[in-house]
């Protein structure tokens, strides 16, 4: 079977410049890959904002193309005569593809007809992870424009291209706006390939703001502590990965104590370590010497008080890797 093989983005350190992300856009006889089918399939391959290379063909539908369809793409079915049928089509498309990250605007809508054009040939549907410029552009920019139709944020954001309803234009404006959008996921610390997939839960959060803070943590093992505008410390925690750590407060429950624990959050702090078992012992000497609240059962929580932020000299390098201790404010 012909597949559109995973590809390999295991490594949450992947940077955003080094992924291969191929924007596809498709035009249809119709609304739905169950009663219509493919006409024209283009797709651009960008790699650090450099386009690599293009592919567009025509495709020979089963069916005549509605009259309303040809008003509204300028496909006819004198041009789709001797185009190739779906299957004929696939390999080259597939070897275009390649390992990359698919992205479209509504990407739902063109997965579905290439998934069912897959299947219905005896090939498995895309196993490509995958990026809607719909979805970011709702997060990143639904306050500034009219609505989220992609004619409409290209006009807005003045991108070089602007979509036709035909293949090709969508995909060159599609891949325009998936740069404007990674120019503005930067300013969230967003610079990695899965940060960006979990970019509209995270920035649906409320706090999605304080993400900022999380910026200049590192992907390694150590101990982070959340303190408010006072420099009391609310919260220690620890983890392999600081910056992925620290940053599942900003997608955890809205109410209850992480809700609080988000609205006091001012400032994040941070020690690497050597390994787990050092962070472990760290976080555990900086819990038993601080009392954070939010390390505490409720009812401990309200017998305590709050202990101010310790100065540099008092977490002690013994379990680090060396005096490095990093400050984000708000």
């Amino acid at each position: 079977m012909d597949t559109i093989p995973r590809p390999p983005v295991a490594d949450p350190d992947t940077p955003l410049h080094a992924v291969t992300f191929v924007v596809i856009d498709v035009e249809t006889t119709g609304g739905s890959p169950a009663t219509g089918s493919l006409t024209e399939v283009a797709a651009a391959r960008y790699r650090g904002g450099e386009l690599l290379g293009t592919y567009r063909t025509f495709v020979r539908p089963d069916e005549r193309i509605p009259p309303f369809i040809t008003a509204l793409t300028g496909i006819s079915d004198a041009m789709v005569a001797n185009a190739p049928r779906v299957g004929e089509m696939l390999p080259s498309l597939l070897e275009f593809v390649g390992a990359g990250v698919l992205v479209g605007h509504n990407l739902r809508f063109d997965v579905s007809f290439l998934d069912h054009a897959l299947v219905s040939t005896g090939r498995e549907p895309t196993a490509n992870l995958k990026v809607d410029t719909l979805a970011l552009s709702r997060r990143l920019v639904r306050d500034q424009v009219a609505n989220c139709k992609l004619g409409t944020l290209a006009a807005i954001l003045r991108l070089p291209h602007q979509p036709s309803h035909r293949a090709l234009d969508d995909v060159l404006a599609t891949g325009d706006l998936l740069h404007a959008m990674l120019e503005r996921a930067g300013s969230f610390g967003i610079l990695t390939l899965d940060e960006l997939l979990d970019l509209p839960r995270l920035i649906g959060h409320p706090h999605a703001g304080k993400l900022r803070l999380t910026i200049r943590l590192p992907h390694r093992c150590g101990v982070y502590w959340f303190t408010d505008a006072a420099g009391h410390v609310l919260y220690v925690g620890r983890g392999a990965d600081l910056q992925t750590q620290a940053r599942t407060h900003l997608t955890g429950p809205r109410r209850g104590a992480p809700g609080r624990l988000l609205r006091q959050l001012h400032a994040v702090e941070f020690r690497e370590c050597s390994d787990a078992r050092a962070a472990a012992a760290l976080e555990g000497r900086l819990t038993r010497q601080w009392c954070p609240p939010f390390n505490q059962p409720p009812k401990a929580t309200r017998r305590r008080a709050r202990a101010p932020v310790a100065r540099t000299s008092e977490v002690s390098p013994e379990t680090s890797t060396g005096p490095r201790r990093e400050t984000v404010t708000a």
